[in-house]
């Protein structure tokens, strides 16, 4: 198409990234930045996002900062990018702060930005969990059972038995009748060799004729 003297457009140049995405080579990345640049695509905000989204892919999370620090006006597209981009380049700590700045900017983040869920669940697994509960208080809608259940699971994985019993209990408030709760507490207990708070937990789940519901429980690290 080069050859042909034809310029790229805001259409071309994205698919031509999302390609570049699959298999990441530096220089060709860099190259294709360069193009958008000279084609005056860099501030256009499908080829900023699909070019972010590239150096996450392939690990330049350096350039990909510069480029999203570059636009002073930048939409919501190029904020999904990076954040989405962090957080699956496994920059859990980065990605939160990029979140909270997305929110300090006045933007209202959507699905693609990530539900508070996955969010909370991020927070959970990089173990921040004074973080995950800040974010759940601070949500603007009543937390479901989802988005407690992602925290449960991360207190099992990190043995946290007084934030495991806090979330219990709030797990228990919205539903009484799930017994993931208590096994998951249970399984916290077992951990850290708590035999007697145990005993108590399945006296509580055998008092309340409570039975594991077969395939079914709270997120856990068992993934």
């Amino acid at each position: 198409m080069s050859r042909a003297g034809v310029s790229p457009d805001s259409y071309t140049l994205p698919i031509v990234v999302k390609a570049m995405c699959q298999s990441f080579d530096v220089k060709m990345g860099i190259q294709l930045h360069c193009v958008g640049i000279k084609n005056g695509l860099e501030s256009n905000e499908f080829c900023e996002s699909g070019i972010i989204n590239m150096y996450c892919k392939g690990g330049e999370f350096g350039n990909a900062h510069k480029l999203f620090e570059h636009n002073r006006e930048r939409k919501l597209g190029s904020w999904n990018a990076i954040i989405g981009g962090l957080s699956q380049g496994g920059r859990a700590k980065e990605a939160i702060d990029m979140f909270w700045r997305l929110m300090k900017c006045g933007f209202r983040p959507d699905d693609v930005t990530m539900h508070y869920g996955c969010m909370v669940d991020l927070l959970g697994r990089a173990g921040l969990f004074e973080e995950a509960r800040e974010m759940i208080e601070k949500m603007p809608m009543k937390a479901n059972s989802v988005v407690w259940g992602c925290l449960m699971g991360a207190c099992e994985m990190y043995g946290d038995v007084e934030m495991g019993e806090w979330v219990a209990m709030r797990l228990l408030e919205l539903e009484p009748w799930n017994d993931g709760a208590y096994v998951v507490l249970s399984n916290i207990y077992a951990d850290k060799g708590m035999w007697d708070d145990v005993k108590r937990v399945r006296e509580i789940m055998k008092q309340r004729k409570l039975a594991k519901i077969p395939g079914f429980s709270l997120a856990t690290n068992s993934e």
